[in-house]
């Protein structure tokens, strides 16, 4: 299994500079947070768009890969009912965990 976030991607912006990584990994932690929580709130179909094409591009400008899928798929899924959107939503939040663990513990090394 992969890590939530490819570094190697990240130190492409980076650089070796940690002050930076911690930037970074800090903003992208306050992002997931807020975003994943709003849509396990299941909005409307338009504020459900917006959070998850907001979540697809923060995810993968870090390099979290598979957050960035689901955040896709819960893009185009925003017409969708909202038991599709609370599956899709339970996922996000699930892989949200995992990238935010992930990232507090790579700003603690």
């Amino acid at each position: 299994m992969s890590d939530p976030i490819d570094l190697e991607h990240l130190n492409l912006y980076t650089v070796g500079d940690n002050g930076l990584l911690d930037e970074i990994l800090s903003l992208f932690i306050e992002q997931v947070e807020s975003l994943s929580n709003r849509l396990c709130e299941i909005p409307d179909s338009e504020t459900w768009r917006e959070a998850s094409h907001k979540l697809k591009g923060a995810s993968r400008g870090v390099g979290a890969w598979a957050l960035g899928d689901l955040a896709e798929t819960a893009e185009q899924a925003a017409a969708g009912n909202d038991a599709e959107r609370k599956a899709i939503a339970e996922e996000i939040a699930q892989a949200a965990r995992e990238a935010i663990e992930f990232a507090v513990r790579t700003r603690n090394q």
